[in-house]
């Protein structure tokens, strides 16, 4: 019956097909459930078999989840070199951005491994361009005896991958600058400055890098760009380095402005207030370098350099007396220092203390310094009409 017009269901019938659909839907979700928590309490009961399972479809339909999961299960059961493979084969398959790549950085981090140069080459073989990687090498080889050219090739190979990153351009312009190579340390920084435009890095590292080829003028220039960016107003680094390249100008007063200027940023470190009073003392102004001194001194008593600037500045001045407890100070730095041992024994003669400058005298001969020892008993000598 073609043309035949077909029942409709009653609402009894309807809610009996809809309560079958439900119910039928329930089974299904209540079967995948007890099937996953079947799989899992596998995996809980017998996670070598699950490993086992998992190593061989690795080999036949690699994935990254099937790397992630083999990785985890390689840790949990104390293989974790092998752990971090299965995770750097999750890395290399993955997807940019995927989550295996944090968490094998993390786990790196995280562990006794972090600093395992053979673990991070085998890691290598298997993500031999992958920049994060590339980084922790470098550093690892980077300052091990014959290994600065492994290091090297690391980060320059960054650069190659990334050479749009201004983190991979600073990275190889730190390598070379730690390595005394300032002419291509500048070439790098530049790309920084140009990618990431002017920072108080960038200008810093330029400046110190200007002063060591010798252009002066560009050292400064550097680093006065570097203090009037808002972010290294308060840079008390910046102002020491200016303060250095004013220095090596010879513009002593310059030097000691940019000194005053980090002494004011922190007053506690010792360091600022011993350029700044070598500075004031070039600069003719001893009363300040002197106060300036005092202050180092006062801040870090155990500061040989500091103490020796100030013995040495009240000894210009002709009092011996006050030098020589800055010199013994700075001696006791070093005890089988000649030359200090010298310094002391000579300023005690003019200080007219024969008892000390007797004790540096045996002292001399005692670590064999037998030239300075006949210098420094042939001053006592005459000082005592050869009694």
């Amino acid at each position: 019956m073609s043309g035949a017009v077909k029942p409709t269901p009653s609402p009894r019938v309807t809610r009996w097909a809809v309560a079958g659909l439900a119910t039928l839907g329930m089974v299904l979700a209540v079967s995948g459930i007890h099937t996953l928590t079947a799989q899992q309490g596998e995996t809980a009961a017998d996670p070598a078999a699950r490993m086992a399972a998992l190593e061989k479809r690795v080999q036949e339909q690699p994935s990254p989840a099937a790397w992630f999961e083999l990785g985890d299960l390689r840790f949990r059961a104390g293989r974790d070199h092998a752990g971090f493979l299965a995770l750097a084969n999750a890395v290399r398959l993955a997807p940019a951005g995927h989550h295996s790549q944090s968490y094998l950085l993390h786990q790196l981090d995280k562990s006794a491994y972090k600093f395992d140069l053979s673990l991070h080459e085998d890691l290598e073989k298997i993500l031999p361009d992958y920049p994060p990687l590339l980084e922790r090498l470098g550093r690892l080889y980077q300052g091990k005896s014959g290994q600065d050219a492994a290091a090297e090739a690391r980060f320059a190979k960054w650069v190659k991958l990334r050479p749009d990153s201004p983190a991979a351009h600073a990275r190889l312009a730190e390598f070379y600058r730690a390595g005394g190579k300032a002419a291509e340390a500048v070439t790098h920084l530049k790309h920084v400055r140009e990618l990431s435009g002017d920072s108080a890095y960038a200008q810093r590292r330029l400046g110190t890098l200007y002063r060591d080829l010798g252009d002066l003028e560009a050292s400064a220039t550097a680093l006065e760009g570097a203090i009037d960016l808002l972010e290294a107003k308060d840079d008390r680094v910046a102002q020491l380095e200016l303060g250095h390249t004013r220095m090596a100008q010879k513009r002593y007063k310059d030097a000691a402005a940019a000194f005053a200027v980090a002494v004011k940023l922190d007053d506690g470190a010792a360091v600022s207030h011993l350029y700044h009073g070598q500075a004031l003392a070039a600069a003719g102004d001893t009363k300040a370098a002197r106060a300036a001194l005092e202050a180092a001194v006062r801040i870090e008593k155990k500061m040989q350099e500091a103490q020796l600037a100030l013995g040495h500045l009240l000894l210009s001045q002709g009092d011996a007396a006050g030098a020589l407890p800055h010199f013994r100070e700075a001696s006791a730095a070093n005890d089988r220092d000649p030359e200090m041992h010298f310094l002391v024994g000579e300023t005690a003669l003019k200080a007219g203390n024969l008892q000390v400058a007797q004790f540096e005298h045996e002292k001399l001969k005692t670590i064999r310094a037998t030239t300075l020892a006949k210098k420094l008993g042939d001053l006592i000598a005459a000082h005592t009409g050869g009694n």
